[in-house]
């Protein structure tokens, strides 16, 4: 009976092991995708600006240089596609949090190689800064130049009717 047990809880070990596998995210539309932004404060009479680095890593993870360095950690993204105009566009939104009962919120679009949108510093509930941002895609893959088409050489061509 004993032998019994052990097969049993070696049976569901592999098979819950196997459908965690089996919920692996799959690679989205968006992830891997690194972009060059710069952000903007909002309602300050002299609006300071300042650049940054953003991508959305392929583990469904979204990290900013400036988010880090405000003590907020990585953080899931969630995303969706209208292609409704006949190109695609890709919203997204990210929630990162700290320790210290702070929110880091994202909201944004990317069209092309082009992206956008706000960021929202809280803390307890309150607005501490607003920023808006607009940027660039850097990490895009440069498309390879067509290959040089090779001229064979031309055989002269010679006329069957003439007799020589």
């Amino acid at each position: 009976m004993n032998k019994m047990k052990k097969i049993i809880i070696l049976s569901l070990v592999i098979i819950s092991s196997s459908a965690i596998f089996a919920q692996a995210k799959k690679k989205g539309p968006i992830d891997g995708r690194v972009y060059t932004i710069k952000l903007t404060e909002e309602g300050k009479k002299k609006a300071e600006s300042f650049n940054d680095e953003m991508g959305f890593m392929p583990a469904g993870k979204f990290k900013s240089s400036f988010m880090l360095q405000a003590q907020f950690m990585q953080a899931d993204f969630e995303n969706e596609v209208d292609s409704t105009s006949g190109t695609a566009v890709y919203k997204f939104t990210v929630e990162a949090k700290n320790d210290d009962q702070g929110r880091f919120s994202w909201e944004g679009t990317i069209e092309g190689d082009n992206i956008s949108g706000t960021a929202t510093i809280r803390k307890k509930g309150k607005i501490i800064h607003t920023y808006t941002f607009t940027g660039t895609q850097k990490n895009k893959k440069k498309v390879k130049p067509a290959p040089k088409a090779v001229v064979a050489p031309v055989a002269p061509v010679v006329d069957s009717t003439k007799k020589e």
